[in-house]
């Protein structure tokens, strides 16, 4: 694994796919994308160990996705024992599915939660944030296919729960996250990118400059969920491999 190689490859696919939005919002009579062109990559480190985070760390990957709690907590206690010099850098974001019973340690360790579905996991983080005096990004993940393994709120119960996270005193509502169709043809990838495009600009529109981050796309479509407006992508495989 090369790790730099790799990051490097990821940088570039990134910076092609950014002009081909510029050229799509372009030719809807506006330059002007609602997630800007800046692209975060959340490198998916659920498949990985410890040691492979901090490489890719050294390599210039600063944010890392966990899908389980149990192993954002070890990983983070590792890193704690034997990288302590880039604890307080390092960024994790949740970006499973999260249980209430969960909060506590997620709210420990993440900086950001992506994947808020329910009012009642929304309290429940803002309850743990408020115990621990800390402030915490979340982004509203909605369910844009009908696959069966998918998590999220469908978009039209999600301005619900969208005021709902506007009023933990605690919590800052800061986008919308989503995954596409496993395997889903181009165009059914491309809809249900432009699902969920649709709804963050509507949040943004009501929320205002805060609600600034649509996560969208892994290593097999990042590029077609850049070119419909994300601006966080969750690439793993295509980094670690």
């Amino acid at each position: 694994m090369n790790i730099k190689d790799n990051l490097s490859y990821v940088n570039q696919k990134i910076a092609e796919a950014v002009r081909r939005r510029r050229e799509f919002f372009g030719r809807g009579g506006s330059d002007e994308c609602a997630a800007g062109y800046d692209v975060m990559v959340v490198a998916a480190s659920k498949y990985v160990g410890a040691q492979a985070i901090i490489d890719a760390w050294d390599a210039g990957v600063r944010v890392f996705g966990e899908n389980k709690i149990q192993d954002l907590k070890t990983k983070h206690e590792y890193i704690k024992n034997h990288r302590p010099d880039i604890l307080k850098d390092i960024k994790f974001h949740v970006i499973g599915h999260l249980q209430t019973n969960k909060t506590r340690d997620a709210v420990a360790c993440a900086t950001m939660i992506q994947s808020v579905d329910s009012i009642k996991l929304a309290h429940k983080l803002n309850e743990q944030c408020e115990k621990a005096g800390k402030k915490m990004e979340v982004l509203i993940e909605i369910k844009t296919s009908e696959e069966e393994s998918k998590t999220g709120i469908r978009p039209e119960e999600a301005m619900e729960l969208a005021s709902a996270v506007n009023g933990c005193g605690a919590l800052v509502l800061a986008g919308v996250m989503t995954m596409a169709l496993f395997d889903g043809t181009a165009d059914e990838i491309r809809a249900c990118f432009d699902k969920a495009y649709s709804f963050f600009k509507v949040l943004k529109d009501k929320y205002g400059p805060g609600c600034k981050y649509l996560s969208m796309g892994m290593s097999e479509d990042f590029e077609l969920a850049i070119e419909r407006g994300a601006n966080i992508i969750r690439p793993g495989r295509i980094l670690f491999k």
